[in-house]
């Protein structure tokens, strides 16, 4: 892969645009924040071999 955005291939430019675009999407909604917290639950359950 390029690290050029000008020689990216029309698809690329698409999907790049729409991850971006998720991103933005799942930051606003708090996402980032609920998979942090997920990830605290999961390792204080480790710890009592819950998993």
């Amino acid at each position: 892969m390029s690290d050029s955005s000008s020689e990216m291939t029309p698809q690329e430019k698409i999907i790049q645009d729409r991850v971006n675009q998720s991103r933005s999407f799942l930051r606003l909604n708090g996402f980032n924040q609920s998979l942090g917290d997920l990830w605290k639950k999961i390792k204080e359950d480790s710890k009592y071999d819950l998993l």
